[in-house]
């Protein structure tokens, strides 16, 4: 199994009316120190896992379980919604999706995101002010 806070990966082939993770494998998982899943097929048993707060996401919600439905193997790369998900990759995932970086170019990655991100929360306060996304735009160089 994979260390404290990784992030579990599932792609099940045909799977988007089956639950790859329910209620009793987001438990185990949370115990086992993982920091979340990413589910390429459907999840169940969703209330109790949002009480849990253990972070899942999925392409849908499916009552049905996966037994029977898949063969289990571990810690290779996937393709998961037409990405390739390598282990060690760096994957983060909100309310707005999920998004992987190849380990290789993680950091290299991270210094760009954190500068777009600065620049995009200077740029609220000037389109307040200024009650202008094309001054912003104007002003920023970028959208």
């Amino acid at each position: 199994g994979a260390g404290a806070n990784a992030v579990y990966v599932m792609v099940l082939q045909d799977g988007d009316d089956v639950a790859g993770i329910g209620g009793l494998m987001a438990t185990a998982m949370n115990a086992r120190g993982y920091a979340g899943a990413v589910i390429h097929g459907g999840v169940r048993d969703v209330a109790y896992i949002r009480k849990m707060g253990f972070p899942v996401y999925a392409t849908g919600t499916v009552p049905s379980t996966s037994l029977g439905h898949y063969r289990a193997t571990g810690n290779v790369p996937v393709t998961a919604g037409g990405v390739r998900v390598t282990p060690g990759d760096v994957i983060v995932a909100d309310g707005d999706g999920v998004v992987v970086v190849p380990k290789e170019i993680a950091a290299e990655v991270l210094v760009r995101a954190q500068s777009l991100d600065q620049t995009e929360h200077s740029m609220y306060g000037y389109i307040e002010k200024l009650r202008s996304l094309q001054a912003a735009v104007k002003q920023f160089g970028r959208l």
